[in-house]
């Protein structure tokens, strides 16, 4: 029986002697999961990722903008695998 933990964006499917995940980590897991229903979540974590980045560009700080920039590569391409658009479409 597979351990499944709900995480802010999707799942964990970690065995049970394999422990809980450890945060952030589930972004480059091979056992996270997610589906469109967490897209909305998914585009909101974009969103902070890049207005992190921007902050860390004001601020000069190139190692900041590296991570936050992978963790925004990695959630558009889990957008991407779910067919569904990096942002929010206008009202």
């Amino acid at each position: 029986m597979l351990h499944k933990t709900e995480l802010e964006l999707g799942r964990c499917l970690r065995l049970p002697q394999e422990g809980p995940c450890e945060c952030d980590l589930y972004l480059t897991c091979a056992k996270f999961v997610t589906t469109p229903q967490y897209a909305p979540r998914l585009r909101e974590r974009l969103c902070v990722e890049r207005q992190l980045i921007s902050d860390a560009e004001t601020c000069g700080w190139d190692r900041e903008i590296e991570r936050h920039q992978r963790v925004a590569d990695r959630i558009t391409s889990l957008l991407d695998d779910l067919g569904e658009p990096h942002d929010e479409a206008p009202a």
